[in-house]
C-alpha cells in the first residue's frame, strides 16, 4: 500500500508549491544514492535551472550544431544528480563532476552506472579551490557549468559541518566557481545562492565575469537546522535577507516552528558576446527583490518586476517533508504530482 501523506493544515498562500515540479526528480528514488551533504530543495532550484541553461549552452557559436553533444561541468557535485538529471535527456553529451567530499566521487560514480550513463560522466576528488581543480574544467572546455554549493554564511572562527567553506557572507564557492568560469569561458552557467548570501553582490559579480542574468527562480523557504548557531550572526549581517513576520512564519511553517523565513534562488546565466562589462542592471534588480522580502515577507513574491524572467514557489515545512519522502520512495508519486493540480 503506498504511503499518503496528507497535509495537517490547509494550503493558503498564493505561490505554488516547489513540489508541484519535484517529479523532475522521479529517477532519483532509491537505488540512487545520496550524499551526507544533500538539501533536496535547493538541489530542485538548480535542476530547473539547469535545464534553462541548456538552450544557451547551445546557442552561440556556428560550430555547435543541433544534437552535437555539450560538455558539462558540475562544482561541489555530492551525489552528481543535477549534471546527472542533464545527461538523461542530453543522450550523447558529457558530464565531469568536481567535490571534495572523498564519498562524492565514488557515490555519485554508483549512481551513474545504476543510471545507464557512466561512460558519460567522470567524478573526481578534488577541491574546487585548488589550482588543479581549475586546471581540469580548463582543459574540459565546458559549455554548462552547474554550481550548487554551500551557501549559508558562516560566523568568523566557525565551520559549519552542512554548510563548510561558506564563508562569512555564504558566497566562497560561488566566487570560486566564477574564477573557474573566467578562464574555462562555459557559454552558460547555473548557479545557487540564497537571500542571506549577499545575493546581489553575487549576481553583480556575475556581470562582471561577462554573463547575463536571463532567468531567475526563488522559493520562499523556513531555516533549517543551522539556524540556532548562527541566526544571530545573520540577523546582524546587513547581505542577508530574511523575514520574520506573522504572515511569512505561517506561509514557511504552518507548525510554528520557524524563526525566520529566506529565499532559495537560482539563476540561469549566458555568456555575453561582448565580455566582461560593468555590472548593474540584473543586480539591482535582485538586491530590490530581496530587500522588498525583507521588509514586506511573503507578500512580495505575489508580482516582481524584473528585465529577466522571475518564477517563484513557497515550500513550507510540510512540503520539505514530502519532498524527502518522495526522493527516499516513500511518497506515492501521485500525491506529488498531485500538488501542482491544487495550487
Amino acid at each position: 500500500m503506498p504511503y499518503s501523506y496528507g497535509r495537517p493544515s490547509i494550503y493558503s498562500v498564493t505561490l505554488p508549491s516547489l513540489l508541484s515540479e519535484a517529479a523532475r526528480l522521479r529517477a532519483f528514488k532509491p537505488p540512487f544514492r545520496f550524499t551526507d551533504f544533500f538539501s533536496p530543495e535547493d538541489t530542485l532550484l538548480c535542476v530547473i535551472a539547469s535545464e534553462a541553461a541548456l538552450a544557451h549552452a547551445r546557442s552561440p557559436g556556428a560550430s555547435m550544431q543541433p544534437g552535437d553533444p555539450l560538455r558539462i561541468v558540475e562544482l561541489t557535485s555530492g551525489s552528481g544528480l543535477i549534471g546527472l538529471h542533464l545527461l538523461r535527456f542530453e543522450r550523447h553529451s558529457t558530464l565531469l563532476g568536481i567535490d571534495i567530499d572523498p564519498a562524492a566521487s565514488v557515490t555519485a560514480s554508483a549512481n551513474a552506472n545504476d543510471l545507464g550513463v557512466g561512460r558519460r560522466a567522470r567524478f573526481v576528488r578534488e577541491d574546487v579551490k585548488s589550482r588543479h581543480a581549475e586546471s581540469i574544467v580548463s582543459r574540459e572546455k565546458p559549455h554548462l557549468l552547474v554550481c550548487n554549493p554551500p551557501y549559508i554564511p558562516e560566523p568568523p572562527g566557525e565551520n559549519l559541518a552542512i554548510e563548510a567553506g561558506a564563508g562569512a557572507h555564504g558566497t566562497a564557492h560561488i566566487m570560486r566557481a566564477l574564477e573557474i568560469a573566467r578562464t574555462s569561458k562555459p557559454r552558460s552557467m547555473s548557479l545557487s545562492w540564497c537571500s542571506l548570501s549577499d545575493p546581489e553582490q553575487v549576481v553583480f559579480c556575475t556581470e562582471r565575469a561577462g554573463y547575463r542574468l536571463n532567468s531567475l527562480f526563488i522559493a520562499a523557504i523556513a531555516d533549517g537546522e543551522y539556524s540556532g548557531k548562527v541566526e544571530g550572526y545573520l540577523r546582524d549581517l546587513d547581505t542577508a535577507y530574511l523575514n520574520s513576520n506573522t504572515e511569512t512564519l505561517r506561509a514557511v511553517a504552518p507548525d510554528g516552528s520557524a524563526s525566520f523565513g529566506f529565499l532559495l534562488m537560482a539563476g540561469e546565466f549566458s555568456r555575453t558576446s561582448s565580455g566582461p562589462r560593468p555590472a548593474g542592471s540584473a543586480s539591482t534588480h535582485v538586491g530590490t527583490i530581496c530587500s522588498r522580502f525583507a521588509r514586506r515577507g511573503i507578500a512580495s513574491l505575489d508580482s516582481i518586476e524584473a528585465p529577466f524572467a522571475v518564477r517563484t514557489w513557497l515550500l513550507d515545512r510540510w512540503d520539505e517533508v514530502r519532498l524527502r519522502a518522495f526522493l527516499h520512495g516513500r511518497e506515492d508519486e501521485s500525491n506529488v504530482e498531485a500538488v501542482s493540480e491544487a495550487q
